[in-house]
């Protein structure tokens, strides 16, 4: 009797360990796998886009389903043709670059605005006399192409300083040609390459900064866009995608010290300095919060503004349809983490 009894106590612990092993192996199979996305940069890894890297390094892309491939851009790599030959699936760019690129018929929306001040300027050695965009005459002029030109042809055009009266040239991605005196004025980001020129010696009197904000062009910066097809079949992802990477620019400004080390870890280069991406980390959060509007919010006078200045500059020759070039819905969904 004892035998039979153990028999059937061990047997019912076999079975009950089976089923149990089956319901683990069934619950585990009905798991969705993460869907594979991918982000375009509009540069190289930096605190620029700081945000992004913390939600992927917190696992934010993965607990909305998201294995997030970040692609960082480069002098000539354009996200914006990245995401409309379906190469990337979003993307990161300027809302006024956005916008002329827009005109050629391209089948891209913006989801979000994240920097509502894009912190480009124009730099000129004290010394040199130059103050205005009237001063640009008869001098060298190097700025920034693939897109980044917009904001100074809107100035040039605005001012009717025409462009045959400067030496305008293309500055590749280096500060250094200025530093030589080889450029009188460059473009530059506040964040970035202004910095740059203070470590190297230069104090801030020494440089005069050209702020398009004093002529009535303060643009706003990173928007995340996507393809149209995709935002219209896949609001869902649309969603995903912002939510997780709102709460990384929550989490990122309320961590600034925490998101340089980020941001350092997934800089495959290993040429970013600690010092230089904490103050660029700083310097990106005001412009994020400039005009105390809620993140990733488009502000619809404010894409009215960039447009029509867009078209009174003669760099689009037609206005659009605001419902083509940006959308609120995708945020209004994926707002809620930034009021948590």
């Amino acid at each position: 009797m004892m035998k039979l009894m153990l028999r059937s106590y061990i047997r019912a612990i076999f079975l009950a360990g089976f089923f149990l092993l089956l319901f683990i192996q069934n619950g585990m199979s009905q798991e969705k796998p993460l869907e594979k996305v991918s982000l375009a940069l509009q540069w190289l890894t930096q605190c620029q886009f700081a945000g992004y890297y913390v939600a992927l390094d917190q696992g934010f892309y993965r607990q909305e389903g998201i294995d997030l491939t970040i692609i960082p851009g480069a002098p000539d790599i354009n996200p914006i043709y990245l995401v409309s030959s379906e190469v990337a699936d979003f993307g990161t760019k300027w809302l006024a670059d956005f916008i002329a690129a827009k005109e050629k018929t391209l089948p891209i929306i913006s989801i979000a605005q994240v920097l509502q001040s894009n912190g480009l300027v124009l730099i000129a050695k004290a010394k040199s006399g130059i103050q205005t965009p009237q001063d640009f005459i008869g001098k060298r002029v190097g700025i920034w192409f693939f897109g980044n030109e917009t904001q100074f042809l809107a100035l040039m055009n605005k001012l009717d300083i025409p462009h045959n009266t400067m030496n305008v040239d293309a500055i590749k991605w280096s500060i250094q040609p200025f530093l030589d005196d080889e450029f009188d004025v460059v473009m530059a980001m506040i964040y970035n390459e202004y910095l740059r020129v203070l470590d190297s010696g230069y104090k801030k009197g020494d440089i005069n900064i050209i702020d398009f904000a004093k002529y009535g062009l303060n643009f706003p910066g990173q928007s995340i866009f996507t393809r149209t097809d995709l935002f219209k079949k896949r609001p869902d992802l649309c969603e995903k995608m912002l939510r997780a990477s709102l709460q990384g620019w929550v989490w990122a400004m309320d961590h600034p010290e925490a998101a340089v080390d980020i941001v350092m870890k997934y800089d495959e280069t290993k040429t970013l300095n600690r010092d230089h991406q904490l103050k660029q980390m700083k310097i990106v959060i005001n412009l994020i919060k400039y005009g105390d509007r809620p993140l990733g919010y488009h502000l619809p006078e404010q894409v009215t503004f960039v447009m029509q200045n867009l078209l009174q500059n003669k760099i689009i020759s037609a206005p659009m349809d605001l419902s083509e070039i940006y959308t609120n819905e995708v945020w209004e969904k994926a707002k809620i983490v930034t009021e948590n």
